[in-house]
Order: structure tokens, then sequence, then C-alpha cells
């Protein structure tokens, strides 16, 4: 069975002060993505999301940036280290680097359109979002119409990341009681992991439309690798710049198909092997056992960020022919 290499790429929720300034530090190829795109934005990006900034992720604009760019440095670090992957796909705002990694948009233009993104995404409406698990979908159903039966506002299911982990978004009030309802009566506790801005939900769909117009402009490639959007869960064929027009818009305020996207990639490669590029390990362990039996990785590792990403390359190296290369400890001396 051949083996195929699958880079995930995370979404905002990945994220934590200073991971910028750790990737740049790992290795001098990352330290490079990260002068370029805080050239291409006129700030200093590692500065800004510095453990000593409290005011770091205080925008959705920050970070939107921040998740981008360090989902790009860890992906330049494995392509200079020799580990390069055939598919990618990536949760929700993770889109836009599986969008660079397939060549469909060049780094800069897809960085502009993420800053883009974030800037609408704080002048949207307000709202909240909440993380379930364990749960079914069936039953998380039946709670979003008991909750919608109460006139509380917007209430949707708008992650189905997995067979028992899914995200509520919607008005503050719906959400909070739909919160209520999981723990009082299926002793669920879920997890407020957005208060500002509920995502993927239909309150959204005026900030899809302010992004149509940035979209149109960008400047899309004809893919080199598969293209699989979070709106379709479903590999697209030769996409054409409008259908990437339409489907970035449209996965602004419609659900993510996080679960019937990996299932999809499953099937058609059977010797799948996962490997989450950006900071955290928040998909590697959405593919419980019970869920996936393929290999996974997760590139980052809080406590020993080296020695943690020495291993994951040793791992993958198994997988490609070999090839001399330089150990990532060594060039995180380079750039210290």
């Amino acid at each position: 069975m051949k083996t195929t290499l699958v880079f995930m790429f995370p979404g905002q929720s990945s994220r934590y002060p200073g991971m910028l300034g750790k990737l740049a530090r790992l290795h001098r190829r990352a330290a490079e993505v990260l002068a370029r795109c805080s050239d291409v934005l006129g700030r200093d990006l590692d500065a800004h999301t510095s453990e000593d900034n409290p005011t770091a992720f205080d925008r959705n604009v920050d970070v939107q940036v921040g998740v981008f760019v360090a989902n790009h440095m860890m992906l330049s670090i494995l392509q200079a280290e020799g580990v390069d992957a055939e598919l990618s796909l990536g949760l929700s705002l993770g889109e836009y680097n599986h969008l660079v990694h397939i060549g469909a948009l060049e780094l800069p233009e897809a960085l502009r359109l993420v800053q883009a993104r974030g800037e609408a995404y704080d002048a949207g409406p307000r709202g909240m979002m909440a993380s379930v698990q364990p749960l079914d979908l069936e039953t998380l159903e039946e709670v979003v119409e008991q909750i919608r039966g109460q006139g509380l506002g917007v209430l949707e299911i708008v992650n189905l990341n997995s067979p028992k982990q899914h995200v509520l978004s919607g008005d503050a009030a719906a959400v909070e009681a739909a919160v209520a309802l999981l723990e009082d009566e299926h002793y669920v506790v879920p997890t407020i992991i957005e208060r500002q801005v509920p995502m993927h939900s239909s309150l959204f769909e005026p900030v899809g439309a302010a992004l149509r117009p940035h979209l149109q402009r960008a400047r899309f490639k004809a893919p080199r690798l598969p293209y699989l959007p979070n709106r379709r869960g479903e590999f697209v064929p030769a996409p054409t710049a409008g259908e990437f027009v339409d489907l970035l818009e449209e996965h602004v305020h419609t659900p993510v198909l996080w679960r019937r996207s990996i299932d999809r990639v499953a099937e058609r490669h059977p010797g799948a092997v996962f490997i989450e590029v950006g900071p955290r390990q928040v998909l590697h362990n959405l593919l419980d056992r019970k869920w996936s039996s393929r290999p996974k990785y997760a590139t980052d590792n809080r406590d020993d960020a080296a020695g943690h990403l020495a291993g994951v390359l040793a791992a993958l190296r198994q997988h490609l022919p070999p090839t001399p290369r330089k150990d990532v400890a060594q060039e995180a001396s380079w750039t210290s």
C-alpha cells in the first residue's frame, strides 16, 4: 500500500503568545518567512504576538494573521528538511495555508486575504462559539432544536470536526442556553472557544459579502495539487477562479465539513499519513483511534520544540527516499 503524506493546517484556535518567535528561533527558514510576512504587512509580527504583549490576540485579524503565518513557518521547516506532502487540507482559516501549499495562491496574496478576512470578522456581528465533545451529531442536533424553540436567536452546528466533536455558533444567549442544557441533561461540559465572533454561522453572511471583493481581486492560479475545501468536504477537480471566490465566501458563513474531508482523503488514499502543520495539536488530537487508525503526527510541542520536531522529521523520512538532511536541532543553533 502506497504511503501518502497529508498536511493538515489548523485554524485560529491553534495559537499561543510567542509562537512566531519560537518558530523563528527553531529554524532559519522559518525566520525568513516571518521577516517576509512582516514586510508584506508593514509591521513586526513577532513583536506584536510576543508573550510580553497582553493584547496580542485581542483582535480577530491578529489571530488570523498570526496562525496563518505560524502554519506557513512550520511548513517551510518541513520543506527545508526535505518533507513535503502530496495532499493537504486546512480547517477553517487553515484553508488559506492549503491554498498556498497546493499552488493556488502565492504567499503574499494569501496573507493579504487573511488580513482582509480578519478585518471583516472584526467588523461583523457579535456572537459566541462553543466546542462540544464527546457527543454524537444526532444528539447535538436535538439539543439545537430544543434551544431554537426558546426564541433566543441563531444557534447552528458550524464545525463537524469528528464523530464526537462539533462546534456551536450563533447569538450569545442561544449558545449559553445550549451549553447549560448540555451540562445539565447530557453531562457534557462544552468549552467556549470564541466570545466575539459567530464564525461559520448564518449571522456571518454579511461578512462573507464584505470579503468577496477582496477574493475577486486575488490572482488565483490552477493548483498543482488537489483542492479540498471545507465548504464541500469533497475534492474539486480543476477549480476555476470563480469557484475559489464562491467557496471561500461561503466558507465564512457555512459549516466546516472537516470530518467529511478527512474521510474523503482516507477513502481515496488508504495509506494516508496525517501531519498537523502548525501550532498546538488540535487536529492531531481529533483523529482518535475510534475514528481513524491511520498514522498521525503533530509538529508542535511547547515543552521541547526542537527535539520533538526532530523526532517527527526522522519518523516521516522513513516514508521518503533516503536523502541526507541537516537535523532541525542544528538549524536551531544557526538562528539563536
